[in-house]
């Protein structure tokens, strides 16, 4: 084999992008005390164009035999002209972060890969949203293609998001819901415990409630306790899942820190939503707590967290009532509102 074939394939064999002078000499199988020769091969490669000096490393000091610290690895496998006309003819949004200009022998290593997305780009969208594994059985005929770590590693260098490809990840867990019909836009309540989601969604669907204490609502959400705050953009993800309504979220909890605290980090892992407080619910429970004894919250370590942006829409005694309680780390639980009470 030709000397220089040799030391190519050993470049292209090293797997990253650059290389010090110390591995570089030792990939070549040359002795680190041995200057004269690892500068004559080194300056053969950068001849050759196989490489290339990382001149922000700095020298070796050596005024005989300078080299740099540190090397680019420039040297690139041969590609026949069949690939780069296959490139070529790929489209556009598969050439736009031009990954495949500077390396097209990646297309034959991942050609089905990339014969299935061209097809789909070019094909277009149907506009609909579906699961990453149908997303991926409909490409390739395999479910599991797009959850493949060199798959994503590839999209990612392409520049390809999950919303190029209209899929979406389908939540650890779904919420229970109740949405008798389906609008482009919506108002949908989120309660914190089941036992008044589950009356809520029962007045829904026996007497076709459309509104609770003159609010519209077009459907009830159960959140699950802390579940819906403690999953990444779950609620986000959830209003992908439904095809991306324009959504308005009420959310209604417990009086307690914890209650607020559920909400309050719901709104930050789900920061490109609308979600506010359900106040007249809120209102409710502080005129049924009025002149009763209240019980403790199991909250204490959320002792020192301030709530005040989120009671602006209260009135100031509402507002001094709340402070009362959530400094007092007391409870308002949510049951507090049966299921007759929910009746106007």
């Amino acid at each position: 084999m030709d000397e220089n074939m040799g030391h190519k394939e050993m470049l292209l064999g090293y797997g990253k992008k650059s290389i010090v002078t110390e591995e570089l000499a030792e990939l070549l199988n040359v002795r680190q005390s041995d200057a004269e020769k690892i500068y004559g091969i080194i300056e053969t490669l950068k001849n050759e164009g196989l490489i290339e000096p990382v001149k922000s490393s700095g020298t070796n000091g050596n005024l005989r035999y300078p080299l740099y610290k540190k090397y680019r690895i420039l040297a690139q496998r041969e590609v026949n002209e069949e690939t780069i006309k296959a490139v070529n003819r790929l489209h556009p949004i598969l050439l736009k972060s031009g990954y495949f200009a500077s390396n097209p022998e990646r297309y034959r290593e991942f050609r089905e890969v990339i014969d299935g997305l061209n097809s789909f780009f070019f094909s277009g969208p149907n506009g609909d949203y579906i699961s990453r594994k149908e997303r991926s059985y409909e490409l390739f005929g395999r479910e599991k293609v797009l959850d493949d770590s060199g798959v994503k590693g590839l999209l990612n260098k392409l520049g390809i998001s999950r919303e190029d490809l209209w899929f979406y990840d389908t939540p650890e867990y779904c919420f229970h819901d109740y949405i008798p019909v389906r609008k482009d836009s919506m108002t949908l309540l989120i309660c914190e415990n089941k036992d008044i989601w589950f009356n809520i969604r029962r007045y829904m669907f026996e007497d076709d409630w459309k509104s609770l204490f003159g609010v519209q609502i077009d459907g009830v959400v159960y959140g699950e306790g802390n579940r819906i705050s403690q999953k990444e953009r779950a609620l986000s993800e959830y209003v992908k899942f439904m095809g991306e309504p324009d959504v308005h979220f009420l959310y209604w909890g417990d009086i307690d820190r914890e209650g607020f605290d559920i909400f309050k980090r719901t709104k930050e892992v789900n920061d490109s939503l609308h979600i506010s407080l359900f106040v007249p619910g809120y209102q409710m429970m502080l005129e049924r707590a009025k002149g009763t004894s209240l019980e403790d919250s199991p909250s204490s370590k959320k002792e020192g967290i301030s709530f005040d942006g989120f009671l602006t829409e209260f009135t100031d005694e509402e507002q001094k009532y709340l402070k009362i309680v959530l400094e007092g780390n007391k409870l308002i639980p949510q049951e507090i509102i049966s299921y007759t009470q929910l009746k106007p």
